[in-house]
C-alpha cells in the first residue's frame, strides 16, 4: 500500500480560454472541476497505473464532503482527516501551452487538524511508502509523520524539507529547480540532486518545467529530456512523473527514469490533471533522450 497526504486539497476548475487577457469576459464552452492538490494527484496517477493506493485528505466543512464525492467517483481509494478548515478554490486557465491559474487561500492547520492527520495516517498503516508533497501550513506535520519509520517521498517547499531529508527513510526527493535554490542554495539540477542524495534519499530528482531533468541514485545521474509533445497544460506533470518514478522504481534505473519523464510528458498532453494511460506511457518512454552525466 501506497499512502499519500494532501494537507491542502483543493477544488480545481480548468477552463480552455483563447486568447486570455485580463478584464475582458470569456466564456469557453467546456469546463473540468476536479479534486486536486499533489498528493491527490500522485494517488490518481498511481491508480491508473495500477498500483495499490490509498490518498489521506485533510478537508473539512462542505467543500471538504465535496472532494470526497468527487475522488469516489473517480474510483480513487480516500480517507479523508476532518479538519476544521474547508479546501481552497483554484482556476486553471489555458490556451496553446500558455497556462494562467489563480489558487485561493488554503485553511491554516491548528496544532489539533496536525493530530488529525497524523492519526489518520497511522489508522492507515502499514504501508510501504509514504508521499508528502504539496503545500503545508504546520510546520510539526511533515517531520512527525517522517518520524513514523516508513520509507518517504519528498516533493514540497518549506523549510521542514531538510529536517524530514535528514530525519527519514528517504526513498524520493523531488524539488524543482526553482525549490532546489530555496531549500538547498542549489543553482544547477546537477549539483542539487547530489546535495539530495548525499543527505541520504535513495534517489535525488530535479525538475525544470519543459527542461531536461536530473535524475541520480547512488553513485548513478542520468540527464533525461522529455520527448516532445503538443502541449494542452502542465498542470500536474511533476506528480504524474513523481508517480512514474514510483511504479517504476524497481526497474533498471534508466529504464525507471524514462518512464517517470514520459508520465510527465503525457500529463501534458491531457486536458484532465494526473490520469494516465499506461500503455501510452510507455510507448512515450522511448522517445525521452537519457544522457549519463
Amino acid at each position: 500500500m501506497i499512502l499519500t497526504v494532501t494537507a491542502n486539497p483543493m477544488i480545481e476548475h480548468v477552463l480552455p480560454v483563447t486568447g486570455f487577457a485580463p478584464g475582458r469576459p470569456h466564456h469557453p464552452e467546456r469546463a473540468w472541476t476536479f479534486a486536486t492538490g499533489k498528493g491527490i494527484n500522485v494517488a490518481r496517477a498511481l491508480c491508473d497505473l495500477g498500483d495499490d493506493v490509498l490518498a489521506i485528505v485533510a478537508a473539512g466543512g462542505e467543500r471538504g464532503r465535496e472532494v470526497e464525492q468527487r475522488l469516489a467517483r473517480e474510483s480513487i481509494p480516500v480517507r479523508m482527516a476532518p479538519v476544521s478548515g474547508e479546501p481552497r478554490v483554484g482556476f486553471v486557465l489555458y490556451d496553446g501551452g500558455s497556462v494562467t491559474t489563480v489558487y485561493g487561500p488554503g485553511p491554516t492547520l491548528t496544532d489539533e487538524d496536525v493530530d488529525v492527520l497524523l492519526d489518520t495516517v497511522i489508522r492507515s498503516l502499514p504501508a510501504r511508502l509514504l508521499v508528502l508533497s504539496g503545500s503545508v501550513s504546520h510546520p510539526a506535520l511533515y517531520p512527525r509523520l517522517c518520524d513514523l519509520g516508513v520509507d518517504v517521498v519528498l516533493d514540497f517547499m518549506h523549510p521542514c524539507f531538510l529536517d524530514c531529508l535528514e530525519s527519514a527513510p528517504v526513498l524520493l526527493a523531488k524539488p524543482n529547480s526553482r525549490e532546489s535554490r530555496f531549500l538547498l542554495s542549489a543553482d544547477e539540477p546537477a549539483q542539487a540532486s547530489a546535495l539530495l542524495v548525499e543527505a541520504g534519499a535513495r534517489w535525488g530528482v530535479v525538475t525544470d518545467e519543459d527542461r531536461p531533468a536530473v535524475f541520480r541514485t547512488g553513485a548513478e545521474a542520468w540527464m533525461a529530456t522529455p520527448p516532445r509533445v503538443e502541449l494542452v497544460h502542465s498542470v500536474g506533470c511533476g506528480d504524474a512523473l513523481c508517480a512514474g518514478l514510483i511504479h517504476a522504481m524497481d526497474r533498471d534505473p534508466a529504464d525507471a527514469v524514462a518512464f517517470a519523464m514520459a508520465c510527465g510528458a503525457y500529463n501534458a498532453t491531457r486536458e484532465t490533471i494526473g490520469n494516465l494511460d499506461p500503455a501510452a506511457c510507455e510507448a512515450l518512454a522511448s522517445d525521452v533522450h537519457i544522457q549519463r552525466i
